[in-house]
């Protein structure tokens, strides 16, 4: 099991594939690296392919202790330092987008291009979900038939839930893997309410391209549109799809990264 001692906890992380460039790719709230299941296999036959559980989830270790972006940030250069890579292309998705950001203002020495996905710059002016889906994500491993169905409207679209069994169950059951305990699911979400970076978006040089689902009912795809106009020379390129469009649509989401990452050596 390839672990890695970064700072104060020991990072659970895989290399896949080689390459000229190397990506490395940031989860989201409460998962870890085996829900990049539609993303890894692909995208490791292009790049060297770096992925990896977040401080608290999957085999990584879960301190209870306040975690915030900008030290999550730190553990995915230390990373880097201890896997000697010296410059990367980052994919960073949801709460891992935050993350991004962050690595984005403090390292841009590292970085050689920048994809942000369903996402937003936290603070007061960023659209929410509403109410009810909040509350179904907040209930996390244990919700009422309500608010798992809710759960689902906050990752896929209705069109994949109402017609695509098959995909529903093979997600559910990648996604059951080494499921993240409740209060470091806490940690990972009082990170996300701390989160703020409108203000310095526009200190980003790396060359950025922001991306979302337009059925997000998590984060509103106009957040996308908002942070893509924060960020100097961003592009914008919105899928069909929910929060987790990236998995119900693969077909489309993995050529537009293979595209961007290789566009910016």
């Amino acid at each position: 099991m390839p672990k890695q001692w970064v700072r104060d906890i020991e990072i659970y992380y895989e290399v896949h594939g080689s390459g000229p460039q190397t990506l490395v790719m940031v989860r989201g709230l409460g998962s870890n690296l085996c829900a990049w299941y539609e993303q890894t296999p692909v995208l490791a036959r292009h790049f060297r392919t770096v992925v990896f559980d977040n401080r608290g989830a999957g085999r990584t270790d879960k301190p209870d202790a306040p975690y915030s972006m900008r030290q999550m940030a730190a553990d995915t250069v230390g990373l880097m330092d201890a896997l000697a890579i010296d410059r990367a292309a980052l994919l960073g998705i949801s709460m891992g987008g935050m993350i991004t950001q962050e690595f984005a203002l403090n390292y841009p020495e590292r970085l050689s291009a920048l994809i942000l996905g369903c996402t937003n710059f936290g603070g007061p002016t960023v659209v929410q979900a509403e109410p009810e889906i909040i509350s179904a994500v907040m209930a996390g491993a244990n919700p009422t038939p309500e608010q798992r169905r809710l759960q689902l409207r906050a990752s896929f679209s209705d069109a994949s839930i109402e017609g695509r069994p098959e995909f529903l169950a093979r997600d559910e059951e990648m996604r059951a893997l080494y499921p993240i305990p409740p209060f470091a699911f806490m940690r990972q979400m009082q990170a996300i309410t701390g989160h703020d970076t409108g203000a310095r978006l526009g200190a980003i040089k790396t060359p950025t391209m922001v991306m979302a689902g337009r059925d997000d009912l998590l984060v509103p795809p106009v957040n996308a549109k908002m942070l893509a106009e924060k960020i100097p020379g961003a592009i914008l390129k919105e899928l069909p799809g929910g929060h987790l469009f990236f998995t119900e649509f693969p077909e489309l989401f993995n050529p537009l990264v293979i595209e961007f990452v290789r566009s910016h050596p």
